[in-house]
């Protein structure tokens, strides 16, 4: 009959455990999956910044490249007024000198320019005064003609210098429009992949822990088999083997209370504080007999029975709360050495 318990009692607790496993699992697979959702986000977001930051960098050297054109142009454009001013300066000194003479030929009249004529000593003097006064009037003409269209070829020039520069101008704007643009790309940009990343960080660490939980649960579940196995070993050796020895005893004729968390704890005052030399039942603990239990699970006074040793529980603890029980020993070190397991308790 009690055979029968024991095995009922382990598959119920094998399938609670697997049950809990089979929820990490549950959650470590719904984090990875998150985790890679988050990665294929992030690469995304690092490649839209990259080609951001390329497109920038372009539109940089770019606007270098137009402000060098633009200076170049202005320079242009001083240098041409300059060599304007000088023609206009030229073109106004000899329309001046041209004025000049015309002034003086009207205020001589014909007869000037006739005694001109008639003071040639010979025909050939008179046909070589005749043409100075053509060739000047000729030369007036054509200097003056030069200088209109020099001035005129410098003023075009300077026109089209001025509508160049203000191309470049407007090319200049855009370029920094473009250049605000793609800055607050970037930085709307960066800011959802760091978000994205905090997120990401977050997920690996939830895996990390879902992974480690798993890993504890696996191990307390081979410790409780482990126990278990003992439990019924021992059993199988006290039903065959007569009476157990005074304190030992086993589980036959127990009611089973499930799996417990076991602790140890001594007298010092690390473990118990300033009550260390009497119990929550006015008893002195005794090693190897004395356990702390939570009364509303294990009334004091009531034996159990732990991997097949005896316990009396004579004292309780702030922290035993529900299946939890506290063994006395001797000594911190037993106690540390001892440490903590979980283990299937009997009520006798």
């Amino acid at each position: 009959m009690m055979k029968s318990k024991n095995k009922k009692s382990l598959r119920t607790f094998t399938a609670i455990t697997c049950a809990i496993l089979l929820g990490i699992s549950g959650v470590s697979a719904y984090a990875e999956d998150s985790v890679q959702n988050l990665e294929e986000k992030t690469s995304e977001l690092q490649g839209e910044i990259k080609d951001l930051k390329s497109q920038l960098d372009a539109t940089c050297a770019e606007m270098e490249e137009i402000a060098g054109k633009i200076a170049s142009t202005k320079q242009a454009i001083a240098d041409t007024q300059a060599q304007l001013e000088i023609a206009q300066f030229e073109e106004q000194s000899q329309y001046s000198d041209m004025k000049l003479r015309i002034k003086q030929i009207y205020e001589s009249g014909d007869y000037g320019f006739i005694e001109y004529l008639c003071s040639a000593n010979s025909m050939n003097d008179l046909l070589n005064k005749a043409d100075y006064i053509e060739t000047m009037s000729q030369y007036d003409r054509k200097k003056m003609s030069d200088l209109i269209n020099v001035r005129v070829e410098i003023e075009n020039t300077k026109t089209t210098l001025e509508d160049e520069n203000g191309v470049l101008d407007d090319l200049q704007k855009s370029l920094t429009e473009k250049q605000s643009t793609l800055n607050q790309k970037i930085a709307s940009a960066s800011s959802e992949l760091n978000d994205y990343s905090q997120q990401l960080a977050r997920a690996k660490a939830a895996i990390e822990a879902a992974k480690a939980e798993k890993k504890r649960q696996e191990i307390l579940r081979q410790q409780a088999l482990q126990q278990q196995q003992n439990q019924n070993n021992s059993n199988t050796s006290g039903s065959g083997g007569g009476s157990s020895p005074s304190g030992s005893g086993n589980s036959s004729g127990g009611t089973y209370l499930g799996s417990f968390r076991i602790s140890h704890y001594c007298p010092c005052s690390q473990c118990c504080g300033p009550y260390g030399g009497t119990t929550a039942s006015g008893v002195k603990p005794v090693a190897g007999r004395t356990i702390a239990v939570d009364r509303r699970v294990i009334s004091l006074g009531r034996q159990v029975s732990i991997n097949g040793h005896v316990y009396t529980a004579e004292d309780t603890g702030g922290a035993i709360k529900g299946n939890r029980i506290d063994v006395f020993v001797s000594s911190h070190s037993e106690a540390l050495r001892k440490g903590v397991y979980y283990a299937p308790v009997y009520l006798l």
